[in-house]
């Protein structure tokens, strides 16, 4: 017998908005909610709140519509032929055409939720009109200008020159290269560049959170004394980088910022881009005017954004190079690597996980060395061996003379993990941490303690804090205070009841780490190698995030799971834009 939409939501396979959306669909239809129409809203309702913009209704056909682990897949709903799919939602009146008004848009054989399409088709077609306006500059004339910019030999990468070529040319462009790269030093000859062309050239710097955006500052001010220009060009270069929600003026009721009243800048270069989904990217291109370059920075490799879409994947063609794409010649890469070097074995590490070898990346982890230590287990519990090595690395937190030195060890080790939630979650991971140094250290069990690393959840803006912003607490005469490293390197003391919502920090999941960089880093994985949250980009982020040492905790089966899967958000932006036709 095949499980109802309503039993699949009691049992939680669904969730309860994605059922009342089918009910209510069906209700319009007047046909049962288990019959196509609420079916397929339903399963789109899940996709999206699962990262996919759409579903693509050849990829469900004949298959399981959910997934569940109490039922076997013959219990399940199934996708229907293609041809008989779209007939029956062609004659919904919950169903329209683009650019019709309806809940739901069919287009081919994608079915999106209405506003989801109009996000990506808006997206498409911005990209699509500023490509085709025509290039900004002559690279002729300005090919000697980039030559310039790299006169010391040692400095003349030719992928950054490309990239700043392609940036300074095109009105849009995108720059991709993994950690170490020289996308920082890249963007700072591109914003040179500009400044030297003209000098009124009114450029904005943003990232999609706070924390992206101080490191994207802190990044440019050490490299702008590297350039050969003028001090006035120099100091003309921005000094503050904002997350794109302030750079549009995100209010309660939208944004400030959009087609209707336009960003006043010439230039916008936006670090991270990868984490930046379809609903922003839309709300930042119809804020852009019609004449105003836009250059996205990012590694089109790593994790997707956490809300629905895979944008820099889609418009770098998840990969590919070439096949006529429009956005081609705008797309710039950067394949060296100047952090890890060519003897690194966490670059090697990084580079076999990309290209999908199994058997060479498992080879290579299982040598627990250079850097590299594996801690083969599949159990649900932190292997002896890993936990003593996180309680040796996190002493030094307890044994510094000021917050600033605890930071300081603090921030050069993390324990990364799939998820928040499980036994191998951040969460618990968070709590099986903080137990550990407290009985250490003879101290008595307490939520909130000295030495405690924090991580801000909640934005507040007048006090300077972000989502994903890191701090730690601290004893001093007057009390527990939370301190926090200000963009000078200073330390600043808050009152813990000033601040926004925070949880402990030892650990967090590898989408919080994004844009960020520790000398060690332990990834543990969840003990079941079929766990959704497994994947290829996963991996290559977590390995990414480290310098020195990168640990890797769980079993071969499911780093084997990881390497395997890679993330594929069912979207029509790449097509849109001319991949794959």
């Amino acid at each position: 017998m095949t499980a109802s939409l309503y039993n699949l939501a009691r049992h939680g396979d669904i969730s309860w908005l994605s059922y009342y959306f089918a009910v209510f669909v069906a209700s319009q239809d007047h046909s049962p909610v288990d019959e196509l129409p609420g079916l397929s809203a339903a399963l789109v309702s899940e996709a999206n709140l699962s990262g996919n913009v759409c579903i693509e209704l050849g990829h469900f056909s004949g298959k399981p519509l959910f997934r569940s682990a109490r039922l076997d897949e013959e219990e399940m709903p199934r996708g229907v032929d293609v041809s008989t799919w779209r007939e029956r939602l062609d004659a919904s009146a919950c169903v329209g055409a683009p650019q019709q008004r309806a809940l739901l848009t069919l287009d081919g054989g994608r079915l999106y939720l209405n506003r989801f399409w109009y996000y990506e088709d808006f997206a498409a077609a911005k990209i699509r009109s500023m490509l085709a306006g025509g290039k900004h500059g002559n690279p002729t004339s300005i090919q000697p200008l980039v030559d310039a910019m790299f006169s010391d030999a040692a400095q003349a990468d030719p992928d950054q020159k490309k990239a700043v070529l392609k940036a300074t040319t095109y009105p849009f462009s995108i720059i991709s290269g993994g950690p170490g790269s020289g996308k920082t030093s890249t963007v700072v000859r591109i914003l040179a560049l500009l400044l030297s062309l003209d000098p009124g050239c009114r450029i904005a710097l943003a990232a999609p959170t706070g924390k992206a955006a101080a490191r994207m500052i802190d990044s440019i001010r050490g490299r702008i004394d590297q350039l050969d220009v003028d001090n006035a060009i120099k100091e003309a270069i921005p000094g503050e980088a904002r997350t794109i929600h302030r750079l549009l003026r995100y209010r309660h009721h939208g944004f400030d910022y959009n087609e209707q009243n336009p960003l006043p800048f010439d230039c916008v270069v936006i670090d991270e881009a990868s984490m930046i989904d379809l609903k922003l990217m839309y709300h930042l291109l119809a804020a852009l005017p019609s004449d105003t370059r836009l250059i996205l920075l990012g590694d089109r490799d790593q994790l997707a954004s956490v809300a629905a879409g895979n944008v820099l994947g889609d418009i770098t063609g998840h990969g590919l190079v070439g096949g006529g794409a429009l956005v081609t010649d705008s797309i710039a890469l950067l394949g060296s690597n100047y952090r890890f070097g060519r003897g690194s074995a966490i670059g090697q590490l990084a580079q076999l996980v990309n290209q999908g070898k199994n058997g060479p990346t498992l080879d290579l982890l299982r040598q627990n060395d250079h850097g590299l230590t594996w801690y083969e287990s599949s159990h649900e519990n932190l292997d002896a061996a890993a936990l003593g090595w996180l309680s040796d690395a996190f002493q030094p937190v307890f044994n510094s003379d000021s917050p600033a030195a605890a930071l300081a060890v603090f921030e050069s080790v993390r324990i990364l993990t799939c998820t928040n939630l499980g036994p191998l979650g951040a969460e618990a991971m968070n709590r099986l941490i903080s137990s550990e140094m407290l009985a250490r250290n003879n101290l008595p069990p307490s939520e909130t303690f000295s030495g405690l690393p924090i991580m801000i959840t909640r934005n507040r803006h007048e006090l300077g804090l972000f989502n994903g912003d890191t701090g730690i607490l601290w004893q001093f005469e007057a009390g527990l205070r939370a301190c926090f490293r200000n963009s000078d390197g200073g330390i600043r003391e808050l009152s813990l009841y000033r601040l926004p919502d925070f949880t402990p920090a030892w650990a967090s999941t590898v989408h919080k780490s994004q844009g960020s960089e520790f000398d060690s880093v332990l990834l543990v994985m969840p003990a079941d190698p079929d766990s959704e949250t497994l994947s290829r980009e996963l991996l290559y982020t977590a390995i990414t995030r480290s310098r020195l040492r990168f640990s890797l905790h769980g079993s071969a089966a499911a780093a084997n799971a990881a390497i395997k899967r890679i993330t594929r958000r069912h979207s029509g932006l790449a097509q849109k834009l001319g991949w794959g036709e």
